[in-house]
Protein backbone atom coordinates (compact mmCIF):
# COMPACT_ATOMS: atom_id res chain seq x y z
CA UNK A 1 0.00 0.00 0.00
CA UNK A 2 1.23 3.72 -1.07
CA UNK A 3 1.55 6.52 1.76
CA UNK A 4 1.52 9.81 -0.13
CA UNK A 5 -0.10 13.32 0.03
CA UNK A 6 -3.96 14.13 -0.10
CA UNK A 7 -5.04 16.99 -2.03
CA UNK A 8 -5.95 18.44 0.86
CA UNK A 9 -2.93 18.17 2.83
CA UNK A 10 -1.14 19.95 0.27
CA UNK A 11 -3.34 22.56 -0.21
CA UNK A 12 -3.00 23.17 3.93
CA UNK A 13 0.85 23.49 2.99
CA UNK A 14 0.61 25.67 -0.08
CA UNK A 15 -1.60 28.16 1.99
CA UNK A 16 0.84 27.99 4.57
CA UNK A 17 3.56 28.78 2.88
CA UNK A 18 1.99 31.54 1.42
CA UNK A 19 0.98 33.23 4.26
CA UNK A 20 4.60 32.78 5.99
CA UNK A 21 6.08 34.36 2.73
CA UNK A 22 3.75 37.41 3.03
CA UNK A 23 5.07 37.41 6.92
CA UNK A 24 8.33 37.02 6.34
CA UNK A 25 9.70 39.03 2.83
CA UNK A 26 9.16 42.49 4.17
CA UNK A 27 11.32 41.49 7.56
CA UNK A 28 13.93 40.72 5.06
CA UNK A 29 14.18 44.16 3.55
CA UNK A 30 14.36 45.15 7.39
CA UNK A 31 16.88 43.49 8.05
CA UNK A 32 19.14 43.82 5.46
CA UNK A 33 18.59 47.85 5.91
CA UNK A 34 19.27 47.79 9.89
CA UNK A 35 22.46 45.59 9.09
CA UNK A 36 23.04 48.40 6.39
CA UNK A 37 22.49 50.84 9.43
CA UNK A 38 24.96 48.45 12.15
CA UNK A 39 27.84 47.82 9.73
CA UNK A 40 28.21 51.87 8.72
CA UNK A 41 27.90 53.04 12.43
CA UNK A 42 30.31 50.80 13.32
CA UNK A 43 32.56 51.83 10.99
CA UNK A 44 32.32 55.73 11.65
CA UNK A 45 33.33 54.83 15.46
CA UNK A 46 35.54 52.79 14.52
CA UNK A 47 37.04 55.66 12.78
CA UNK A 48 36.30 57.78 15.58
CA UNK A 49 38.19 55.70 17.61
CA UNK A 50 41.28 55.96 15.47
CA UNK A 51 41.39 59.17 15.63
CA UNK A 52 41.13 59.53 19.38
CA UNK A 53 44.00 56.99 20.05
CA UNK A 54 46.02 58.60 17.05
CA UNK A 55 46.60 62.39 17.46
CA UNK A 56 47.61 63.86 14.79
CA UNK A 57 48.15 67.56 15.83
CA UNK A 58 51.57 68.86 14.64
CA UNK A 59 52.10 72.97 15.25
CA UNK A 60 55.07 72.64 13.48
CA UNK A 61 53.17 70.96 10.17
CA UNK A 62 50.43 73.78 8.06
CA UNK A 63 48.72 70.65 6.99
CA UNK A 64 48.59 68.50 10.08
CA UNK A 65 44.82 68.45 9.96
CA UNK A 66 45.20 66.16 6.87
CA UNK A 67 46.16 63.49 8.60
CA UNK A 68 42.67 63.47 10.96
CA UNK A 69 41.22 60.34 10.60
CA UNK A 70 38.11 60.38 7.95
CA UNK A 71 35.46 58.64 6.25
CA UNK A 72 33.88 59.35 3.42
CA UNK A 73 31.42 58.34 0.94
CA UNK A 74 31.58 58.02 -2.46
CA UNK A 75 30.30 56.74 -5.57
CA UNK A 76 31.68 54.37 -8.15
CA UNK A 77 32.53 54.65 -11.87
CA UNK A 78 29.17 53.01 -12.53
CA UNK A 79 27.37 54.71 -9.98
CA UNK A 80 27.20 52.71 -6.82
CA UNK A 81 28.14 53.97 -4.20
CA UNK A 82 30.66 52.62 -1.34
CA UNK A 83 32.72 54.26 1.46
CA UNK A 84 36.40 54.66 3.18
CA UNK A 85 38.13 54.88 6.08
CA UNK A 86 41.78 56.69 5.91
CA UNK A 87 43.74 59.36 6.52
CA UNK A 88 46.13 61.48 4.20
CA UNK A 89 49.52 60.91 5.78
CA UNK A 90 51.53 62.35 2.33
CA UNK A 91 48.80 65.39 2.11
CA UNK A 92 48.60 64.13 -1.42
CA UNK A 93 44.79 65.62 -1.69
CA UNK A 94 43.95 61.57 -1.40
CA UNK A 95 43.75 58.11 0.77
CA UNK A 96 45.29 55.37 -0.72
CA UNK A 97 44.97 51.74 0.55
CA UNK A 98 48.06 52.07 2.72
CA UNK A 99 46.62 54.79 4.58
CA UNK A 100 43.35 53.35 4.93
CA UNK A 101 42.35 51.84 8.15
CA UNK A 102 42.29 47.99 8.12
CA UNK A 103 38.96 46.32 9.79
CA UNK A 104 39.82 44.29 12.61
CA UNK A 105 36.73 41.88 12.04
CA UNK A 106 38.56 40.19 8.70
CA UNK A 107 42.25 42.20 8.19
CA UNK A 108 41.02 43.88 5.15
CA UNK A 109 41.67 47.73 4.19
CA UNK A 110 38.13 49.68 4.69
CA UNK A 111 39.64 51.09 0.53
CA UNK A 112 38.74 50.97 -2.96
CA UNK A 113 39.22 52.90 -6.04
CA UNK A 114 36.53 54.63 -7.94
CA UNK A 115 36.64 51.34 -9.92
CA UNK A 116 34.95 49.23 -6.98
CA UNK A 117 36.90 46.18 -7.57
CA UNK A 118 38.51 45.80 -4.59
CA UNK A 119 41.65 43.94 -4.02
CA UNK A 120 42.44 41.06 -2.25
CA UNK A 121 43.58 42.92 0.91
CA UNK A 122 40.32 45.08 0.27
CA UNK A 123 37.19 44.89 2.02
CA UNK A 124 34.27 44.06 -0.29
CA UNK A 125 31.87 45.21 2.65
CA UNK A 126 32.21 48.79 1.97
CA UNK A 127 30.64 48.52 -1.32
CA UNK A 128 26.88 49.29 0.22
CA UNK A 129 25.26 49.36 -3.12
CA UNK A 130 25.99 46.13 -4.04
CA UNK A 131 26.09 44.47 -0.73
CA UNK A 132 22.19 46.06 0.82
CA UNK A 133 21.07 47.86 -2.07
CA UNK A 134 21.69 51.87 -1.07
CA UNK A 135 21.90 53.81 -4.05
CA UNK A 136 21.65 57.26 -2.62
CA UNK A 137 23.59 58.46 0.34
CA UNK A 138 23.01 62.61 1.50
CA UNK A 139 24.43 64.56 3.69
CA UNK A 140 22.72 67.48 5.91
CA UNK A 141 24.52 71.09 5.60
CA UNK A 142 25.88 70.38 9.18
CA UNK A 143 27.66 68.01 7.38
CA UNK A 144 28.78 70.33 4.75
CA UNK A 145 27.71 67.61 1.71
CA UNK A 146 31.33 67.09 1.44
CA UNK A 147 31.79 63.20 1.36
CA UNK A 148 33.76 63.03 4.23
CA UNK A 149 33.52 63.69 8.10
CA UNK A 150 36.41 63.58 10.22
CA UNK A 151 37.16 63.09 14.04
CA UNK A 152 39.70 65.11 16.12
CA UNK A 153 41.47 63.43 19.67
CA UNK A 154 38.41 64.17 21.50
CA UNK A 155 35.93 62.30 19.12
CA UNK A 156 34.61 65.82 17.95
CA UNK A 157 33.27 65.56 14.11
CA UNK A 158 34.72 67.51 11.54
CA UNK A 159 33.20 68.72 8.21
CA UNK A 160 35.86 68.60 5.19
CA UNK A 161 37.05 67.81 1.35
CA UNK A 162 38.87 65.16 0.98
CA UNK A 163 42.17 67.01 0.04
CA UNK A 164 41.18 70.02 2.13
CA UNK A 165 44.14 72.51 4.49
CA UNK A 166 41.41 73.49 6.87
CA UNK A 167 38.17 71.38 8.60
CA UNK A 168 35.34 72.99 9.92
CA UNK A 169 33.91 71.65 13.30
CA UNK A 170 30.45 70.10 12.95
CA UNK A 171 28.05 72.80 15.20
CA UNK A 172 24.70 71.25 14.51
CA UNK A 173 23.60 67.53 14.09
CA UNK A 174 25.08 65.82 11.09
CA UNK A 175 22.57 63.62 9.05
CA UNK A 176 23.58 61.07 6.89
CA UNK A 177 20.54 59.67 4.64
CA UNK A 178 20.62 56.44 3.02
CA UNK A 179 18.21 55.59 0.91
CA UNK A 180 17.60 52.10 -1.36
CA UNK A 181 14.77 50.28 -3.24
CA UNK A 182 13.21 49.12 0.13
CA UNK A 183 13.19 52.07 1.74
CA UNK A 184 15.57 54.87 3.67
CA UNK A 185 17.73 55.20 7.27
CA UNK A 186 18.91 58.24 8.73
CA UNK A 187 22.59 58.24 10.68
CA UNK A 188 22.92 61.33 13.17
CA UNK A 189 26.48 62.56 14.28
CA UNK A 190 25.73 64.68 17.69
CA UNK A 191 28.68 67.63 17.79
CA UNK A 192 31.00 68.26 20.44
CA UNK A 193 30.27 64.34 21.82
CA UNK A 194 30.31 62.89 18.29
CA UNK A 195 28.16 60.24 19.79
CA UNK A 196 26.74 58.19 16.22
CA UNK A 197 23.38 56.72 16.18
CA UNK A 198 20.24 55.70 14.02
CA UNK A 199 18.02 58.44 14.30
CA UNK A 200 15.12 57.23 11.34
CA UNK A 201 14.19 54.13 9.53
CA UNK A 202 12.05 54.13 6.68
CA UNK A 203 10.42 50.79 4.87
Amino acid sequence: MKKAFTMLELIAVIVIVSILSVVLLPRFSDDKLREAADQIISHIRYTQHLAMIDDRFDPTDANWAKERWQIGFWQCANGDWYYIVGHDLDHGGGIGSDESAVDPSDGKHLFTSNACAPADDESGSILITKKFGITSVAMSNACGDNHYVAFDNMGRPYRTTLGADAFDIVSNRCEIVFSGDDGNFTISIEPETGYVHLTDINL
